[in-house]
């Protein structure tokens, strides 16, 4: 059989998903379709770096066959050309760090009991002493910077020891030297360790890796190629700011500033060789699952390798949590707010004991398990049917507000590489906003107080239009603060967009703070904000709840029936 890396990947998750992929596509099991799976892997590795939702739900039927929907949506395909730049880019950079030959996509195939184990590698690089495997990814390298602790035996306590150092343009790993205090060390054992995980944050990628590690020097081996093999991934670098240049097209050009490269190169030597014995361990029990597939309908344990609600979600979930357990989406065990470590003292570690122990809804938590006073409201809610409304913090909340109101909305486009002068990987290139001013209460004309902003062509720099549209339509003191109060739900969205700009545009810096430093969030008027809160009752609890709200303020799906609702 043919086992790929992103086979490999998922079918080490658990021995469920072997089985159900045979279930579901019996024909395709000795068959490998490169270019989907490559695709499907990019698109991955986008998702995961913009932080976006998660690909899609898996369709669930009550038929006899389930239908699960791995499609990504038309924004995120949207994306797939970029990466392919991406790719370029780490290319064009790599040829000035390493010497030697290049190859793109090259094949590695190992035969090992019976199944043939192979990889594309995105960039091999060969000369006569060493080979350098660069695999390309679409994250940046703040994931790995900002993997760092506190040395307290430094001259002071909050210099920062980082787990990765830079030298030119590639990151080695550091070490735990003799300065480091004997607490200090241990946290860095961990930092160290959360590589090893697969599913850690920043696990995933070197796990990647290590499995093209096992295949490619075993293949080597068996061919009797001797050479040095290095391991990279090459990311987007977080600290490139682009100067705006462009070539004789028009097109961005991402040179050399002042010694940072639009790519840099994490050497994951170290690390992909310690994790050669748990590579070995997966593919001890992938093949037991291979040669003894799980029975589909007996349930096996859950846990973190079905990324539940993340966006690396199982395909298979709903299968082991509602077809086998009949979990609910919305009013699950889990949902407590805060709940990861609250039921520590009955045992519980986690939303995946929970389920593992057959507590599947709210209601299957026994009520001496919530000592917390926000759970028992939101149970409360949930076995009555009625909602919690805290009237004093809502009312304090309306207080804070001026008219006018400016409900403001910034939309932007988290492209991978830069378009525009000051911008850096992933940042969010602001194109569009909306603004519906409302006088007094009640008081907002849908044709005279309603305004939109659109760039007329994304590729043309229009940030400065932007900027200049946002402050024609907001009102100023004469002493340059804001007249009336802007409002956003997650205002940290519109309050970092307008900071950027301001320093972009200098001209115009003072009203764009001046916005900034005027402004409420809806979030905070249902959720909470302890800070704002400060010194009333229940400051640490939230103002509104219903059971209809599952845990969670989305806006899309929860907010608005928060507020028909909320008579205050």
């Amino acid at each position: 059989m043919y086992i790929s890396k992103s086979r490999f990947i998922n079918w080490t998750r658990c021995p469920m998903y072997f089985p159900m992929e045979l279930k579901h596509n019996p024909t395709g099991k000795d068959d490998i379709d490169a270019e989907r799976e490559r695709r499907e892997e990019i698109l991955g590795e986008l998702l995961d770096s913009m932080k976006d939702s998660t690909m899609g739900d898996a369709e669930f039927s009550e038929e006899d066959d389930e239908k699960f929907d791995s499609a990504p949506s038309p924004e995120h395909e949207a994306l797939l050309p970029y990466y392919h730049q991406v790719e370029d880019e780490a290319l064009k950079v790599a040829k000035k760090y390493f010497r030697g030959t290049f190859q793109n996509q090259k094949l590695f195939e190992y035969e090992h009991h019976g199944n043939t184990y192979r990889c594309y590698v995105d960039i091999c690089n060969e000369n006569d002493q060493e080979i350098n495997i660069i695999e390309v990814k679409a994250t940046t390298s703040r994931k790995y910077q900002d993997l760092f602790f506190r040395n307290t035996n430094a001259r002071k306590d909050r210099i920062p020891y980082h787990l990765f150092v830079k030298d030119g343009n590639i990151w080695h790993l550091n070490t735990a030297d003799s300065t480091v205090s004997e607490v200090a060390l241990e946290t860095f054992k961990k930092k160290k360790e959360s590589l090893l995980d697969r599913y850690h944050k920043v696990g995933k990628y070197p796990h990647d890796l290590a499995f093209q590690r096992f295949v490619i020097e075993n293949a080597l081996r068996q061919s009797s190629d001797t050479r040095r093999v290095n391991y990279y991934l090459a990311v987007l670098n977080s600290e490139y700011v682009y100067d705006g240049a462009v070539d004789e097209n028009g097109k961005c050009l991402y040179n050399d500033i002042n010694g940072q490269e639009i790519i840099t190169f994490l050497n994951l030597n170290e690390i992909t060789e310690e994790y050669q014995q748990e590579i070995l361990k997966e593919i001890a029990s992938l093949e037991s699952y291979i040669s003894t597939p799980h029975d589909v309908n007996n349930k096996v344990d859950v846990g973190k390798h079905c990324a539940w609600g993340e966006k690396t979600e199982c395909l298979f979930w709903s299968h082991c949590f509602q077809t086998l357990r009949d979990v609910p989406d919305t009013n699950s065990a889990n949902k407590y707010l805060d709940s990861n470590k609250s039921f520590l003292n009955w045992g519980i570690e986690g939303k995946y004991q929970l389920i593992n122990n057959g507590y599947y809804k709210l209601d299957d938590v026994p009520m001496e398990w919530l000592v917390k006073r926000k759970h028992q409201i939101q149970r409360d809610c949930y076995d009555s049917g009625t909602e919690y409304i805290d009237k004093e913090k809502m009312q304090y909340w309306f207080d804070q507000l001026e008219y006018p109101i400016y409900h403001f909305d910034l939309e932007g486009f988290p492209c991978p590489l830069p378009h525009f002068k000051g911008e850096s990987p992933y940042s969010q290139s602001v194109f569009e906003f909306s603004l519906h001013i409302e006088r007094k209460p009640n008081d907002c004309d849908k044709e005279k107080d309603n305004f939109i902003f659109l760039n007329e062509e994304y590729f043309n720099d229009e940030r400065k239009e932007l900027v200049k549209a946002i402050i024609a339509h907001f009102e100023f003191n004469e002493d340059g603060t804001l007249k009336g109060t802007m409002l956003a739900q997650g205002k940290s969205f519109e309050i970092g967009r307008l900071k950027e700009l301001a320093k972009l545009f200098p001209e115009y810096s003072s009203k764009l703070l001046a916005i900034c430093e005027k402004s409420a969030d809806l979030l905070h008027l249902l959720q909470n904000n302890t800070k704002m809160y400060n010194g009333m009752k229940n400051a640490d609890i939230f103002n509104y709840y219903h059971k209809d709200l599952g845990g969670g303020y989305s806006i899309k799906k929860n907010a608005s029936y928060s507020c028909a609702n909320a008579h205050i």
